[in-house]
Parts: C-alpha cells; structure tokens; sequence
C-alpha cells in the first residue's frame, strides 16, 4: 500500500502525529491529514519540512 506516516519536528527531533495516512489536504495555515479508517488529524501553524516517497514519511516543521 501507498500510506504513510506523518512526523513533527520538534527539539527532541521527529514525532510521530499520524500512522497510515491516505490523504492530505491543504489549509490556510497547516493540513487535515485522513488516514485508512476515515479518522482525521488537522495540525495548525505548520509547513512541510520533507516528504520521504520511498519512506512512506511525510515531515513537518513549525511555521516561523
């Protein structure tokens, strides 16, 4: 399958926020992120750090 895992890095480096994740929407100021079973995970005041394709890994950092 084609999911992947979202992380937040922080100071103590990358943490896990969602696990299996098939969607990924942008918003104004972060993203809604649908995993397999239809939960959703919005996470705020946020910008993409580095997507990892062969990983499966989607990484954020803190806006600012």
């Amino acid at each position: 399958m084609c999911e992947s895992d979202v992380y937040l890095v922080d100071v103590e480096g990358e943490r896990l926020i969602a696990r299996e994740i098939a969607r990924m929407m942008p918003r104004q100021n972060g993203f809604i992120f649908v995993d397999i079973y239809g939960n959703k995970y919005e996470v705020e005041n946020v910008e993409i750090d580095y997507i990892d394709f062969l990983g499966h890994k989607v990484v954020l950092k803190r806006r600012g």
